[in-house]
């Protein structure tokens, strides 16, 4: 018996139109790969969408997909992450279980005493007993697990998987997810596999009471970052696990995805006259047909200002030469001459991260969930929804309120009441 674990798809994340391609073909090659392996059942513990309702052309795409699938006879079982939940809305999720393409393992009840109980379901096939939590909020999830009843879980016999989607802080890993991390210790003891979303390279270990923990990565791109790991080498792909009372084999599939070239420039005391030079040198050295080129130039100039680094020229350049998508690591160059102060960052993540705990440790709030860590994951949870645009077909009017009412709801303020 075996089944597929993958993760972290974000279908919808991709603006450029050749990146958007390349999206969708490796989730299709994850679905055939899955078919091929004729795997018992298909695990994604959570961001299959970047958003929780993304444009009609993703999900399109993703309802063709799965009904591949299902008319596979594979199950699909999910739980959301934190890019595909709403606290207001469904999820495109959702649709795909009402037509059976997809089935939720969270299945929650909330006890007098507070506590929180979990049903497992049962895997027709194969009698595995599938049970998770998905991954919430600014740190809700964490107050789940603190809630959870665990005995009856850990004392659950057979062959057990418990999905999740949150990292964990006694995972060795040089990813560079933003996010919060949580102590092993919240998961419930003694499953067989532990199938982790969220962190976006694959990581396997194991520890007493936790046999395997496994996050797959995700399958092409969820961020910029990614994109310039990939040009380094990171492998992506999807995990394959055989198991009969317990896990045989957990094996790393690759996937491939598309070529890459990096450019990649230090210009620590250096002058924009010589950094444009090693740009166009370098630029010369590579071949950009048909490839990802990623441009990253790094450090602090000793004078002149950023703009005079000329990256739209080698852009244009690069696309006469027919790349794919040329792509610049922003946020990377500074100046001593017009210095200013800056929050540093390797990615726009850790960058808005940075920003916000700089403005946030200025002020003091009366509601404690405002300051501190928890003020900067609820400043960053209202950005993310700020920032979705508007869908297709959908009037300002319907737009205006889904938005208002998500921040409302982060906040945990009524909207009645505001």
């Amino acid at each position: 018996m075996k089944f597929a674990h993958l993760s972290d798809i974000h279908l919808g994340f991709q603006k450029n139109e050749p990146l958007q391609k390349i999206e969708q073909q490796v989730f299709e090659n994850a679905m055939e790969k899955c078919i091929s392996l004729n795997v018992d059942f298909i695990l994604i513990p959570g961001d299959m969408f970047h958003v929780n309702i993304p444009e009609m052309r993703v999900q399109k795409y993703a309802f063709a997909m799965f009904r591949k699938i299902h008319d596979a006879g594979i199950p699909v079982y999910v739980v959301y992450g934190s890019h595909d939940f709403s606290p207001v809305s469904n999820s495109v999720i959702d649709l795909l279980v009402e037509t059976g393409y997809l089935t939720k393992v969270t299945r929650a009840t909330s006890k007098e005493d507070g506590s929180i109980s979990l049903e497992f379901i049962v895997d027709k096939n194969t009698g595995a007993k599938i049970t998770g939590l998905s991954g919430l909020k600014v740190g809700k999830d964490v107050e789940w697990y603190e809630k959870l009843e665990r005995t009856s879980l850990e004392d659950e016999s057979g062959f057990k998987i418990f999905l999740f989607h949150g990292g964990i802080a006694d995972m060795k890993t040089d990813s560079g997810m933003d996010g919060d991390q949580m102590p092993l210790s919240l998961l419930p003891k003694n499953f067989e596999y532990y199938a982790g979303g969220h962190m976006h390279k694959f990581n396997h270990q194991k520890f007493t009471d936790y046999e395997h923990v496994v996050y797959p990565g995700t399958p092409f791109a969820g961020y910029h970052q990614d994109l310039e790991e990939n040009a380094k080498g990171q492998k992506r792909g999807l995990v394959l696990v055989e198991f009969e009372d317990k896990v045989k084999s957990v094996e790393f599939i690759e996937l491939e995805n598309t070529q890459y070239e990096i450019i990649e420039v230090d210009a620590n005391n250096r002058r924009a006259e010589s950094i444009n030079s090693e740009l166009v040198e370098k630029t010369k050295e590579i071949d950009a047909a048909n490839k990802v080129v990623i441009i990253k130039v790094a450090g602090e100039m000793i004078s002149g200002k950023t703009a005079d680094v000329d990256i739209s020229l080698i852009r244009d350049k690069l696309n006469d030469s027919g790349s794919l998508v040329v792509n610049i690591a922003k946020n990377q160059l500074k100046s001593k001459e017009y210095s200013i102060t800056e929050a540093k960052g390797s990615n726009k993540e850790e960058v808005e991260t940075n920003v916000i705990a700089e403005n946030i440790g200025q002020l003091r709030f009366e509601q404690s969930i405002l300051n501190g860590e928890s003020g900067i994951k609820l400043a960053k949870r209202i950005l993310e929804e700020l920032s979705q645009g508007q869908l297709a077909n959908e009037k300002k009017n319907d737009y205006i309120p889904r938005v208002r009412d998500s921040v409302l709801a982060i906040l945990g303020v009524n909207k009645d009441d505001s």
